[in-house]
Order: structure tokens, then sequence, then C-alpha cells
């Protein structure tokens, strides 16, 4: 498989992540529209997406690797400390935490509406005659903290501040202020029905969708190149005629990071990001990473020399803003200009897991055990 190819693989695999996410998505809100508790209508849908999401890692990686690899094995591969059943087991349960947390206080405000139209329609003190009205915003230390969380979208707020406007005029007659009080609860039904309801969904939308997007993308594109990177390692470094690779970072990338400086040194006098094989640093080097190992061939014959401040030479050409995101932080960047290699101190402070290695112990690693 090509570069270009498993680039091409990667984007498919997000593509079909994210279409998987949202039609887990939406098989949760239809479950609670039907009336489903928050936190079992997510559990049975993450149970779901979970399996899926296993047949869809297994089918990559057997792509990736020209090999079958069986939805077992894909939840067997360990995502940092844990194995992918277990790190998928874990987020489903925060998910359905964090939903049910905000379904429940979203309900809890809107009763919390009705208790504070009771107490100023009762005249508990709320608002003294010939005061100024109660100001409905979320910013209101008033205002029980339930309310002040569903009145952050401004549709809420505004037909919410219109319902308590009808109990807060002087002078309203006891008959006319009672009608009034049970037109503002007929207005706090009707908005938690309709207004109340679409901008509750679109909550939960970012608490469920964008968040499980983001974490099966990332471990989906990321354990799938990191096959990749290793089936690779392997080629290399059987490959008798390679001397040489360079580490080559895709034209997508933009942020600062570790890559920067993996492609950009020339720490061993062959030419930016040109290394021995066996001591090249070997992609990923962090979730989403898109850098690739490209044989050098054209360089064979050459002497390598390996400069000890190559680390620091490309970093005091840079700004230090732009050196400490590359490094990680200014502590970082500190410990490195005082001579540290800067794969040494990125990786301690990494989990093990996902620590930078060589092309020989990618390789190595991938013939004992296969990809991880």
């Amino acid at each position: 498989m090509t570069p270009a190819e498993e680039l091409a693989l990667l984007d498919q695999l997000s593509a079909d992540v994210e279409a998987q996410v949202l039609a887990a998505y939406r098989r949760a809100m239809d479950l609670m529209r039907r009336g489903t508790a928050p936190r079992d209508a997510i559990t049975r849908v993450m149970d779901s997406f979970t399996g899926e999401f296993a047949d869809l890692m297994a089918a990559s990686l057997s792509a990736v690797l020209q090999r079958s690899v069986g939805t077992e094995s894909a939840l067997a591969i360990n995502i940092g400390p844990v194995s992918l059943s277990r790190k998928l087991y874990a987020e489903a349960q925060d998910v359905s935490n964090i939903v049910a947390g905000i379904v429940q206080r979203n309900v809890r405000g809107y009763q919390d509406s009705k208790r504070l139209a009771l107490q100023l329609f009762e005249g508990y003190g709320f608002r003294e005659p010939a005061a100024e009205p109660l100001q409905i915003n979320p910013e209101n230390p008033k205002l029980p903290k339930y309310m002040r969380d569903i009145l952050d979208p401004d549709p809420v707020r505004r037909k919410m501040a219109q319902a308590f406007a009808r109990i807060q005029v002087d002078g309203l007659s006891t008959p006319a202020l009672r009608a009034a009080y049970s037109q503002a609860l007929d207005a706090i039904e009707d908005i938690q029905g309709t207004v109340g309801r679409v901008e509750l969904e679109k909550t939960l939308k970012t608490a469920f969708y964008e968040r499980t997007r983001y974490f099966a993308e990332r471990i989906a594109r990321t354990e799938a190149h990191r096959a990749y990177s290793q089936r690779e390692a392997q080629i290399q470094l059987d490959d008798e005629d390679l001397e040489f690779v360079q580490i080559r970072r895709s034209r997508t990338s933009t942020a600062p990071c570790i890559c920067d400086l993996i492609t950009g040194r020339d720490q061993y006098g062959l030419g930016r990001g040109v290394y021995p094989k066996a001591k090249a640093p070997n992609p990923p080097f962090h979730p989403f990473c898109k850098c690739i190992s490209a044989p050098r061939l054209d360089l064979s014959g050459r002497q390598a020399q390996e400069d000890s401040e190559a680390d620091q030479y490309f970093l005091t050409r840079l700004s230090e803003p732009l050196a400490s995101k590359i490094v990680g932080s200014r502590d970082k960047l500190a410990r490195v200009l005082a001579g540290e290699s800067a794969l040494v101190v990125h990786n301690a402070g990494s989990n093990p897991v996902y620590r930078i290695v060589n092309l020989e112990q990618a390789a190595n690693a991938y013939s004992a055990t296969g990809p991880r």
C-alpha cells in the first residue's frame, strides 16, 4: 500500500466513523424522545456502537496490513494502557453520565422556573413594588443555578424573559396577576416543549455526537496509521539495499508539534528529516499524526555523522513561542536547550505505550506481536 493509498483509506475511515457516530446519536435521541432514560439510552446505543466500530477497525487494519484482522483482535489492540474494548466501555460510561447530567439540569431548570414564578406571584420578596424587574439572564446570581443553566441559548432566554415579564408588572390586581401567572406557567411549558427542546438537543449533539466522533476518529486514524507505519518499518528494515529514510510531514498538517523537529532537523548531515533507517523515529508521533517514513535510495553510500546539537540548532532558529509549542512547553524547551535530547524529554512526559520509538524498535515489535 502506497502512502497515498493509505491516506485515502484513512480519509474513508474518518467518513465511515462519522457516519457511524451520527447514526448512533440519532438512535439515542429517538430513544430519549420515546421516553427512555438518558443514561439507559446512551448505554444501549454505545453497546451497539462498540461492535460496529470494532468491525470498522478490523476491516481497516486488514486493508492496511494486507492480512485478515478479526473484530476480537481489533478490540484487543492497546489504546494507551488499556484495550480498545475497555477504552470504548469507559467512554460510554463518561458520555452517558454527561448526557444524563445535562438532561437532569435542563429538567430542573424548568422546575426552578415554575418555582420562581410562584414565588414572584405570591410576593416572597424577589421583587419589591416599584423595583426593577428581575433580570432573566444566566449572569443573575438571584436566579437558581439550574435555571441559569437553561438560559444560555438566546431563544430560551428571550422567551423566558417575556414569560416572567407578565407577572412583574406593578399595579396588577389579584385576578389580573393570577391570569398573568397562569400565562407564565403556560409559556414555560411551551418553551420547554418547543424552543427548549431544540436547544437541549443542540447541547446533547455536542455532548454525545461531537465528543464521540472526535474520540472514535482519533483512535481509528491513529491506530490504523500506527499499524501501517509498523508494517512499513519491518519492510524497510528487511530491505538490505536501503540505508536511509526521510520522515515527511503531511502537507495538510499545520499546527506546531514534535513532528516539526523530527522532519526539520538535520541530525546526521544527510538533509532535513533524513536518518539511518534503524535510528529513524517511527510515526505516528502523536494522535492524528500523518507523518510517513519514505525510502531514500538516492543517498546510498553516503556517510552519516550524528550531530549531538541538532535539536538545539533547529530550535534556536525559531521564536521562543513556536519552539515551545514544538517541544511541548517552555520548561521542556529549556531542558532541550540545556542539552537534553528533544525526544527523551518528549517521551518522559508521554504514556509509555505512546512514546516515540525508532524504526528498528517498531519493526521488531511488529514482528514479535503484530500491530498493537
